[in-house]
């Protein structure tokens, strides 16, 4: 029985409690006053957010003309890199070029000038002096002479190619 007794105790201390905390405010003009000032005050910070985020928006748009000026300077740089290498490389062909035009043009000279050189000191000297001995020996024909000849040229042309592969 106690046990009843002391949850019907606690039951009614509660119900009694609660009527005594449920008593209504009213609502006085200070708090009306208080409500109106505390919306003015969120309207004023509502202003000074909406400037903070016309803010960032213009620092952002100026950060993003700004990266883009940088990507033109980049892009420019770039370009101007290649350009320089394309130069480069077109006069380094171009010099290598001339190179073995002029080498070839050289060896061909050359050859003329080697051959000229052969032609008229050994060959005219080598002529003369089997006209001579053919005078002389009468087996030394005009024919013999040109045979002489056409052996003596295989022999320059065998120093010809000589030159021309070193």
């Amino acid at each position: 029985m106690s046990k009843y007794l002391t949850w019907l105790l606690i039951c009614v201390f509660l119900s009694i409690s609660s009527d005594v905390f449920a008593e209504e405010v009213p609502f006085t003009l200070e708090d009306r006053d208080r409500l109106i000032r505390i919306e003015v005050k969120l309207e004023d910070m509502d202003k000074r957010f909406e400037q903070v985020d016309k803010r960032f928006v213009e620092l952002r748009e100026d950060m993003n003309k700004r990266f883009e000026q940088v990507d033109k300077r980049f892009e420019f740089m770039q370009n101007l890199m290649i350009g320089i290498l394309v130069v480069f490389g077109s006069l380094c062909g171009v010099f290598v070029g001339l190179l073995l035009w002029d080498r070839k043009t050289f060896k061909e000279k050359a050859k003329e000038e080697a051959v000229k050189v052969v032609e008229e000191g050994r060959v005219k000297d080598i002529l003369a002096s089997l006209r001579e001995f053919a005078n002389i020996e009468p087996k030394l024909k005009e024919e013999d002479i040109n045979e002489a000849r056409y052996i003596w040229g295989k022999g320059v042309k065998k120093q010809i190619k000589i030159l021309e592969e070193s």
